[in-house]
């Protein structure tokens, strides 16, 4: 038996150090888009944590208050082997927290969270994983709120809470840093902290001071991201973004983005909607199954063949499948701890998506920690059927088949891109060398796997002579480039 787990071990970490090895080479491959650029350029200036700590101070009070989402940015900005460690590590560590919080605990369960969390709807991974920006401010409050939820993981399996000091510690740091990166995380953050806090006192009738600790550092770092200056223009149009300053206004501004955030909360998230229906049925049928129950199951069903037929009102199918989900997680959950976690991250999916009904613009990134939440659910459901009990290779085969076969699908997307990007490069320094006022370079064909992926303007805030814009940049399809050269 000794000789089993040590080779179990030994085969768990070579498929960890591989995975890892594939993000990295993954996230290498990805080119700078859109706003990577301009911080890109700001990186080059700041040499020092003071030149970090005053740009941070800066745009607290003018542009947004996302603290932890700025400082992993910048930091990662003009420094590609920093960036791209960074990258992989934390989209490592949120396919680990994934798996604690399902239970799908092991090397198996990494690598399966991974192969989840990078089977995004194209319009959202696009935001996510390619667009340095983006990643640095949706992944990681995902990650530090699951890692909260693992260490309060007794409360939802209705067990005693062990209090210590490094426990209330952790909780404390990770409530505080998650609050100050994009704010529907930050309100979902703060619900889940004070619902966890009166859960358990409700059914302990007693205090937890390391979930009391908890929810004041999530109520910390929220005051600190809503005290910046910069949200005073939401209630008008002069800000990035703005949300109506009336009541009509909201419900305007509401009615606007229904269809929006329906869409990137199940519409386009087969990987979700068909497990969670399919788990859920599979409970129908172990369940002692009432009239009731049964036309449950037949909407629950209808509802996911509508959601992927998206041919009769897709948002209202999806409303009617998500509260029927809902039920069906409440009467079918086969016992009390499934039930809670189910339950519980299925609304915090909601939390985390509701305040994105009331600004504007939203895109699909913003779903990012819904989505997340919401493959929390299904793995909580998958782990309740017992997976351990399957035969050796089968399940070994899944999990190491899911992650590679994806990993190689991106890399196949994004090998092409690099090359180009390469030869992007290539042009534009020689173009500087040569004291060129225009570079012309290939557009990149990237089939929607890249967000603003030709931005001359923001390009040309890293090449230039003397000042940005002395050397334009001009994109061409790259067939007419290549008749040009």
């Amino acid at each position: 038996m000794r000789r089993v787990n040590r080779s179990e071990r030994t085969a768990g970490a070579i498929c960890l150090v591989l995975l890892f090895a594939g993000l990295f080479w993954l996230c290498w491959l990805f080119p700078l888009t859109g706003d990577d650029w301009y911080r890109e350029a700001l990186g080059m200036t700041l040499h020092s944590p003071l030149d970090l700590a005053r740009t941070l101070v800066q745009v607290w009070s003018t542009t947004n208050a996302r603290v932890m989402g700025n400082i992993l940015a910048y930091t990662a900005g003009s420094r590609p082997l920093v960036r791209e460690l960074m990258r992989a590590l934390l989209t490592l560590a949120l396919a680990a927290a994934l798996a604690r919080v399902t239970g799908l605990r092991g090397w198996r369960g990494i690598l399966l969270c991974t192969a989840l969390l990078l089977a995004l709807p194209r319009e959202m991974f696009c935001q996510i994983y390619p667009w340095a920006a983006g990643f640095f401010n949706y992944l990681p409050p995902a990650a530090m709120l699951l890692a909260c939820l693992a260490l309060a993981e007794p409360v939802l399996e209705g067990e005693t809470l062990r209090e210590s000091g490094p426990r209330a510690a952790a909780l404390f740091l990770l409530g505080f840093g998650q609050q100050l990166f994009v704010e529907n995380a930050t309100l979902c953050a703060l619900c889940a902290s004070g619902l966890l806090l009166v859960w358990y006192w409700w059914e302990r009738r007693r205090l937890s001071p390391c979930l009391l600790v908890f929810f004041l550092g999530c109520l910390l770092g929220a005051a600190l991201l809503f005290a910046s200056p910069a949200y005073r223009n939401l209630g008008t149009a002069e800000g990035a973004y703005h949300m109506g300053g009336t009541l009509s206004g909201l419900l305007a501004t509401a009615r606007e983005n229904v269809p929006e955030v329906a869409r990137y909360y199940i519409l386009k998230c087969p990987v979700l909607y068909w497990p969670l229906t399919l788990l859920a049925l599979l409970y129908w049928g172990n369940s002692r199954r009432t009239p009731l129950d049964n036309v449950l199951a037949a909407v629950l069903a209808l509802g996911c063949l509508g959601l992927a037929w998206g041919g009769f009102r897709p948002v209202v199918m999806a409303g009617v499948w998500a509260l029927a989900c809902t039920a069906a997680l409440w009467r079918w959950s086969p016992d009390r701890p499934t039930r809670a976690k189910a339950l519980f991250l299925w609304l915090m999916a909601a939390a985390a998506a509701a305040p994105l009904l009331f600004v504007t613009p939203i895109g699909p990134r913003c779903l990012f920690l819904s989505y997340v939440l919401l493959l929390g659910t299904a793995g909580v459901l998958f782990h309740a059927l017992g997976p351990e009990d399957l035969t050796g290779p089968v399940r070994t085969l899944i999990p190491i088949g899911a992650a590679a076969g994806i990993l190689c699908f991106y890399l196949s997307v994004f090998w092409p891109l690099h090359q180009l990007e390469l030869t992007r490069t290539q042009i534009l320094e020689e173009a500087l060398s040569a004291g060129a006022s225009q570079a012309v370079l290939p557009a990149f064909e990237d089939g929607g796997y890249l967000w603003e992926a030709d931005s001359d303007y923001k390009m040309e805030l890293v090449y230039f002579r003397e000042t940005p814009g002395d050397l334009a940049i001009r994109f061409v399809p790259r067939s007419e480039w290549e008749g040009l050269t």
